[in-house]
């Protein structure tokens, strides 16, 4: 075997010294029969053409140098000199290796190819190969080397001899009437191993005929029916390990189809955290309870989808079997066939809703303790006011009017601490839906012109101009009071912080499957980096710091609104835009 080096440029080697003979034989001749410049550059093109089938790119570049060298100094007049015609050289340098290369690189590719797939065949685990009309073998892949024969000792009818000598008559008649009756051969025979044993092998073989129906050539496989045997208990071992892994692991496996729809769920997830079967045929989309609340997040996810993109973690609320929500986490990537079609997603999916409540109450508890605080804050002014009227009253009043006035002023400073105090306690009962049992039925549009009713003359009196629109019939689910609470916490709001000469309006809009109502205002608005937090308990803004209230009103809202089931929508910007989003009864 010669060394690397030398393997490498025995290739160009050869080309460049057949190339040479061809080229001074192609010269010799045509010098001696005096042929034209077009004659003599097409036989050399000819000539680099059929020797770049050797595919060295060098040894043509070189060849390519010497023919238009030779053309020009022999046939070119004046010959048997260099001068050059630029025109005529430029053509040849551009047409010479641009065929030549071509070809040259189709070759390389070719061989590239060719190289690929002896590789692949190699890894086969059965035994591959191809044979002559005749039946006498002409190619077989590595695994052959385990039966102890080489290729030279298999070729002809050498084959037979790894046969058990039992079979040899009746394999050879079967191969003789496939090959007469040009049909797919197929047959289980005993072959001799490398260490001298006879092991069954399922032998297959399909021929491939000419347009006469002449068979061209055999190419066949024979597997080894033990090793398949192993390999298919090994994928029984490998199933049943999964299934056990899917029936006791606290995540579930999930399948879905090209149009994201559930064809298979593995495992119980109705029996971990009481999170409800996957229900086959609908999407995840269909039953996810967060889909209104975060559109974005789904319109990215459902993006990410027909993208065919790889997700992890993606988070969404659900209805547990015992009708509280629950919230789960999913993970899965795309799969395609050998042919690289979309078939769909293969993923896990986890049940956070432990680890989320946890998050939340320790959420809450820091809420709390803000809540506290602010109440603290909230309450020390009043009480404190009420402390010094108090204390003045009683060293400095000296008459039953001037005591009654100190009474007042103590009164009036309770009874806003009192309010504010009622207030939380009703986000709290609100919050801990204690009002679900009283849902019933309710009409929107008498709803909102009874709000509209009840704010008028106050809006008249602060010549803002109130105007309602609800003359659509719209129905939904809830408590009336709290319902009504929510609108008029909206309105109140629109009117106190509109300026005289503004406008309120408020809208029932209906549309598939929902109905909004709508509160607009001409009021300063609220800013981007305040919609997230308006509706904290007790929060004011900068705007509003000089206008009588608690801070508590959207914190009302916020909560009824959670009650309900419903959503909130809150605009940025001047002229301030509240939504309620709700889903029609039917």
């Amino acid at each position: 075997m010669l060394p690397p080096y030398k393997a490498i440029f025995r290739g160009p080697a050869a080309q460049f010294f057949y190339g040479i003979i061809a080229l001074t034989s192609v010269s010799f001749v045509c010098f001696q029969l005096k042929a034209d410049n077009a004659t003599v550059a097409f036989i050399y093109l000819v000539v680099i053409v059929l020797l770049s089938l050797m595919g060295s790119y060098f040894a043509s570049a070189v060849l390519i140098l010497l023919a238009v060298a030779g053309l020009n100094y022999f046939f070119t007049p004046p010959i048997f000199s260099f001068n050059i015609d630029l025109p005529q050289d430029i053509a040849l340098l551009i047409v010479f290796p641009l065929v030549s290369f071509i070809v040259t690189g189709l070759v390389r590719r070719a061989e590239q190819a060719k190289r690929e797939l002896r590789l692949a065949i190699d890894t086969l685990p059965a035994l591959a190969w191809s044979a002559l009309p005749d039946g006498s073998v002409d190619f077989i892949n590595q695994r052959w080397k385990e039966i102890g024969l080489s290729l030279a000792d298999l070729r002809g009818s050498e084959w037979i001899n790894v046969l058990h000598p039992d079979e040899r008559l009746r394999v050879a008649d079967r191969w003789r009437t496939a090959v007469e009756s040009v049909t797919p051969y197929e047959n289980v025979e005993h072959i001799r191993t490398a260490d001298g044993e006879y092991r069954r092998f399922l032998s297959r073989a399909q021929p491939v005929c000419d347009e006469l129906g002449k068979i061209i050539k055999w190419y066949g496989a024979d597997i080894d029916i033990e090793d398949q045997k192993r390999a298919e208990d090994a994928l029984r071992e490998s199933e049943q390990r999964f299934r056990d892994y899917t029936e006791s692991g606290s995540d579930w496996y999930w399948e879905t189809g090209p149009d994201h729809r559930f064809i298979t769920v593995a495992g119980e997830p109705s029996t971990i955290g009481r999170i409800p079967r996957y229900p086959i045929g609908l999407a995840r989309w269909d039953f996810a309870l967060d889909l209104e609340e975060e559109p974005e997040k789904w319109r990215r996810y459902v993006a990410d989808l027909d993208a065919h993109k790889p997700f992890r973690n993606f988070r969404y609320r659900v209805k547990r079997t015992d009708g509280s929500e629950g919230y789960i986490s999913v993970s899965g990537k795309p799969v395609f066939d050998p042919q690289g079609r979309f078939l769909g997603y293969r993923g896990v999916s986890s049940d956070l809703t432990d680890a989320v409540r946890a998050a939340q109450l320790e959420e809450a508890l820091q809420e709390a303790k803000v809540v506290g605080d602010n109440i603290a804050h909230d309450l020390r002014t009043p009480l404190t006011r009420v402390r010094i009227h108090l204390e003045r009253g009683r060293e400095r009043a000296s008459t039953l009017e001037e005591f009654r006035a100190v009474a007042d002023q103590a009164i009036a400073g309770l009874d806003q601490s009192m309010t504010t105090i009622t207030a939380l306690l009703r986000i709290t009962e609100i919050e801990q839906s204690r009002r679900r049992e009283g849902f019933s039925e309710i009409q929107l549009a008498p709803l909102i012109r009874e709000v509209g009713d009840l704010y008028d003359p106050i809006a008249d009196n602060k010549s803002v101009t109130l105007r309602v629109e609800a003359l659509d019939e719209a129905t939904v689910r809830g408590d009336r009071d709290l319902l009504f609470e929510a609108i008029a916490n909206l309105v109140d709001n629109a009117v106190k912080f509109t300026p005289e000469g503004g406008g309120v309006e408020v809208a029932l809009l209906c549309r598939e499957g929902e109905a909004v109502i709508r509160v607009r205002d001409s009021g300063p608005g609220i800013s981007e980096r305040e919609r997230d937090v308006v509706t904290r308990r007790f929060y004011r803004s900068d705007k509003t710091r000089n206008t009588k209230g608690l801070g508590l009103g959207l914190s009302m809202v916020a909560a009824i609104i959670k009650l309900h089931d419903f959503s909130l929508r809150i605009s940025t910007g001047p002229c301030c835009t509240i939504e309620i989003v709700c889903p029609h009864v039917n």
